[in-house]
């Protein structure tokens, strides 16, 4: 077994260390009988924990909790008020005593050490130049195009009714299919969950079936969860929350996408005060090791183009994405989808992160990039959807859109039957099917664009 601290026959993790510690400080407690030593003690131990609950090896609120418990449990509560403990606590994580005493190092495995002293298990990380050249890392593993992946942190951000909810439906059930949507290509079908914290059991069943109506197919792979359907849902920020999750979770067998409708919600606490995050937020850092990708839905306040609240939310995310309202008089869904932060953005992938304006019109989503977008391969049957949509343009029924010739939807899928592509004799659901599918292909491989029930080649 490998040397520890001071020689010692430890090899001891972070989070099992910072463990101890609590443990410590919570007996520190009860050896301390009187009020003021045993506030002190309560102190000095929170402060050891400040740099581990900073760093994401213990949650914050499971620090306080238990403390908390503590001082309850040995009298101290009984003689000081449950705020002045709270306080007590809350401050010395925030700002801990300097130096800090111990840091993490519990004192069963040795004499008290500062912080320069204390082995977290460095001595074998990568530092240099070609230690990191030399790393082998896991390559990311994407759910859709090259802006979500298992290990995303995203913040989706916009306003009261400009359809955020639809829109995160929609990515997670494309998700779950391995469909593609707007812009983004398909990647492989995935386990997505997605929990509601703002609407009733009625209108979220409402919200699935005409997702699902848009996808033109039941994705097996997604999942929904109301709050209404535990009573006393706790918020995220509070382990009976969290507990509540991982159970579901756990019931489904594991998944790759989870997201979160919305902050505000799901979590308790005032939103311009950077604590409720705080608490959730190791949280959320320990679903990102176990390969779960997050979609953390936000409101905007009164300035609507940035999130409610505090801006220390954005600092643990990968991607920001902010929609901005457009108006248009044929829908009430149309926003500026924006990435205000994208880390996996790079020359190769930037396209992904692109501006778009999105809509939903005529219960169809619809968008247009800002940028042009290089075409991408196709399945042979989806090839031959494209030339009977140029077949189409090449026709009397074209239409001008704004200076755009484009044909409608019914003139397409006619030559589609001209060409033999769709059976007129199949049942209508799997005709409509069968075009919705390589129609959004086509989309998705950036070959076509569209609008409303308008359609043109790119």
């Amino acid at each position: 077994m490998s040397a520890g601290i001071n020689g010692a026959a430890h090899a001891l993790d972070p989070e099992s260390a910072a463990a101890i510690v609590l443990r410590e400080t919570k007996a520190d407690i009860a050896l301390a009988e009187r009020p003021i030593p045993q506030l002190l003690a309560l102190k000095a131990g929170a402060s050891r924990l400040a740099i581990p609950v900073r760093q994401g090896f213990i949650d914050r609120s499971t620090v306080i909790d238990e403390l908390l418990e503590q001082a309850e449990s040995t009298g101290l509560l009984a003689r000081t008020s449950e705020d002045a403990v709270i306080r007590a606590i809350a401050d010395a994580l925030d700002n801990p005593e300097e130096p800090p005493p111990a840091v993490l190092m519990p004192r069963e495995y040795g004499p008290v050490l500062t912080a320069p002293a204390v082995d977290f298990g460095i001595q074998h990380v990568p530092l240099s130049i070609a230690e990191w050249q030399a790393r082998k890392l896991d390559q990311p593993d994407p759910l859709m195009g090259d802006w979500l992946t298992t290990t995303s942190r995203v913040l989706l951000i916009a306003g009261t009714g400009l359809g955020k909810t639809n829109f995160a439906m929609a990515i997670g059930m494309a998700a779950a299919s391995g469909q593609g949507f707007l812009h983004w290509r398909g990647r492989r079908p995935a386990k997505v969950l997605y929990i509601d914290g703002e609407m009733s059991r009625r209108l979220l069943r409402q919200r699935i079936a005409d997702a699902v109506e848009r996808l033109g197919e039941v994705p097996a792979g997604f999942f929904a969860f109301s709050h209404e359907d535990v009573e006393a849902f706790a918020p995220l920020n509070t382990p009976a929350g969290r507990a509540c999750v991982e159970a579901l979770i756990q019931r489904i067998g594991g998944i790759n996408l989870v997201i979160f409708d919305s902050i505000m919600c799901l979590t308790t606490g005032d939103m311009k005060d950077e604590e409720s995050w705080q608490q959730t937020l190791p949280w959320a850092r320990s679903l990102t090791r176990r390969g779960i990708g997050q979609i953390w839905v936000h409101h905007t306040g009164h300035d609507e183009t940035r999130g409610y609240g505090t801006k220390t939310r954005e600092w643990q995310m990968d991607t920001v994405v902010v929609l901005e309202a457009v108006r248009r008089d044929d829908t009430d869904v149309s926003f500026c989808l924006d990435f205000r932060k994208a880390r996996e953005r790079s020359p190769a992938t930037r396209l992904d992160f692109q501006q778009a304006r999105v809509a939903l019109v005529d219960d169809r989503w619809t968008f247009e990039a800002a940028e042009a977008r290089r075409p991408a391969k196709v399945s042979p049957l989806g090839g031959k959807f494209l030339d009977a949509l140029r077949n189409a343009m090449a026709g009397d029924e074209r239409v001008n859109l704004r200076g755009q010739p484009a044909v409608s939807t019914d003139v397409w899928r006619a030559e589609c039957v001209t060409l033999g592509l769709i059976d007129p004799g199949a049942k209508a659901h799997s005709a409509r099917t069968l075009f919705a599918k390589h129609r959004r292909e086509l989309v998705s491989a950036n070959l076509v664009a569209c609008e409303g029930d308008l359609t043109w080649p790119l």
